[in-house]
């Protein structure tokens, strides 16, 4: 059963039935004192410990993911709900006694106070991924409503039902509620019970939301990024490129961070064509170790015909097309330079570029950018750091680490846990006030 009201499995339809009395309850909760992060810690920690690892590997191959990237995503989960790393994530994100009033001014106190419903629109790029996200507002004290994504497998609802039983303190501030987004009149209903709606997804599910939400509610959006990969010819340059391999195959390029073009700084259509080619050889070599999952027809079909139309502009000498026996990986060279996104799944667009004209092509994506996997000699990394991050992209890595993450990470720029409260103040003790001593007799 995938569907949680208040913290316990319900069927869709006796969710839906018991709308009409959520915002009374929510209400009702909303005033009481939420857990303590330390309390949701401590039931994060003692899950990350009871996870069947071998249970959850089976299941999420059983769901077309290959082994070692299900081992992979994991070992990652376990590590996201330690408690050492929300403790860190805690601190770096909103600093010290977060939820304790400070004295700002004379007399004037701040305080970190829970935005208050919030409601998460899945994402169905990361299995499990809106599990963590429904953590991330327990974290701030905020009750959450879940829109599962399609095609999710129930991994975030069972999760939770987990943390549920082992702090059942968290109960009114868990809902999960599997509907499609083709449902207005449900979603119009959550989102009138909103103090902010989490978005995970495209541009267009992004526009969905915004035409239905209130006007006075927040929208924390975690849209579609674009990520590429950068190189000029340095002395790393075939280690780096094994690197923008892995990234490449190991992601499948289904996360923000996956390189989705690689810009080769050359004005040669011989030089990026040798550059293309020995990126060629890395791919077979990785595509060879790590194979890729089965694909779904509709996926494949758009694939194929991306290669197809690239083979026919290559008959024109405008592209070229490279790929292996079984067609597992395609680089697709484009001898004009423009950032795009790729048909994914181990296919990647490689072009030339003039460091002169590299912020103007960037800045026509502005919003979009999100991670560079840099090449470069040891010289040439300030200024090229300067041109991306002016342009708007938040990260800069080596190639063989673009989807990594770290714990307190930004997320697209921003700390993601500041989102989900707000700053308020309060006026404590008497304060003196211009003119009183004038006025005294």
């Amino acid at each position: 059963m995938d569907n949680i009201f208040r913290g316990e499995g319900i069927s869709k339809a006796d969710f839906i039935h018991k709308l009409s009395e959520l915002k009374a309850v929510l209400q009702e909760d909303i005033m009481q004192e939420p857990p303590s992060p330390m309390a949701i810690i401590e039931a994060c920690h003692i899950l990350s410990q009871q996870i069947n690892q071998a249970e959850v590997i089976e299941e999420l191959v059983a769901l077309g993911i290959q082994p070692w990237a299900a081992e992979d995503y994991v070992k990652e989960a376990i590590e996201s709900l330690d408690r050492d790393s929300l403790l860190k994530k805690l601190r770096v994100e909103l600093g010290e006694d977060t939820f304790q009033w400070t004295t700002v001014a004379d007399g004037i106190e701040e305080r970190n106070f829970p935005l208050g419903v919030l409601i998460h629109i899945g994402a169905g790029n990361a299995l499990g991924l809106s599990a963590f996200s429904v953590i991330e507002g327990l974290l701030t004290g905020n009750i959450n409503i879940l829109k599962l994504p399609e095609h999710e497998g129930g991994l975030s609802s069972r999760l939770l039902l987990e943390l549920v039983k082992l702090e059942p303190c968290l109960k009114p501030y868990i809902y999960v509620l599997e509907v499609s987004s083709k449902n207005t009149e449900v979603i119009n209903t959550l989102f009138q019970l909103a103090n902010g709606i989490v978005v995970w997804g495209s541009d267009e599910a992004i526009r969905g939301i915004r035409q239905l939400a209130p006007p006075t509610v927040p929208i924390i959006e975690w849209g579609h990024k674009l990520s590429f990969a950068y190189f000029t010819e340095n002395p790393d340059i075939e280690k780096d490129m094994e690197g923008l391999a892995r990234d490449i195959c190991l992601t499948d390029q289904l996360y923000c961070s996956s390189p989705q073009c690689v810009f080769y700084e050359t004005d040669s259509k011989e030089e990026l064509e040798a550059f293309a080619h020995r990126l060629s050889r890395h791919m077979a070599a990785i595509d060879g170790r790590f194979p890729a999952a089965a694909r779904t027809m509709d996926i494949q079909s758009q694939i194929t015909w991306s290669h197809q139309m690239v083979r026919m502009e290559a008959l024109l000498g405008d592209k070229r097309f490279l790929t292996n026996d079984n067609s597992s990986f395609g680089i697709m060279v484009d001898f004009k330079s423009g950032l795009k996104a790729s048909p994914l799944f181990r296919n990647i667009w490689v072009m030339p570029i003039k460091r002169g004209e590299l912020f103007g092509l960037l800045r026509q994506q502005n919003g979009y950018l999100q991670t560079v996997g840099l090449s470069c000699g040891e010289g040439e990394l300030e200024a090229l750091s300067r041109i991306f991050y002016s342009a708007g992209v938040c990260r800069i890595t080596a190639c063989g680490h673009m989807s990594e993450k770290y714990i307190g990470e930004p997320h697209d720029g921003v700390r993601a846990l500041s989102r989900y409260v707000r700053r308020v103040s309060r006026t404590v003790g008497r304060r003196s006030v211009p003119g009183d001593e004038a006025n005294k007799v």
